[in-house]
């Protein structure tokens, strides 16, 4: 069964500084990091039971060749998927938490 997907608003700004950040570094390159990030939410909305389960009720999705995580939470009454942040893999994935403090 699918899911939906809610994109918190900071994972958005995570998501639009990760593509600005690689555009810097190589012009199309972010648009590769958008792409793979898209895919990789595409499979958490099919099988978000996948990924691997850390943090109590959160899980995280490797985004392809890129070092990143998507962190996120299913709610299984509403059939929803809330993505939480979206993180290089040298970063503490627990920063999510400060940001709903």
């Amino acid at each position: 069964m699918s899911y939906s997907l809610i994109i918190d608003p900071a994972a958005i700004l995570d998501i639009k500084e990760s593509i600005q950040w690689y555009n810097e570094q190589k012009p199309g390159l972010g648009r590769r990091i958008y792409d793979m990030l898209k895919q990789t939410m595409a499979r958490i909305k099919k099988s978000p039971e996948l990924f691997q389960l850390r943090y109590k009720n959160l899980r995280m999705a490797p985004v392809g060749k890129f070092p990143f995580l998507i962190l996120f939470q299913i709610n299984q009454t509403k059939k929803h998927i809330a993505v939480v942040a979206v993180l290089h893999t040298s970063r503490n994935p627990q920063i999510w938490k400060e940001r709903s403090e």
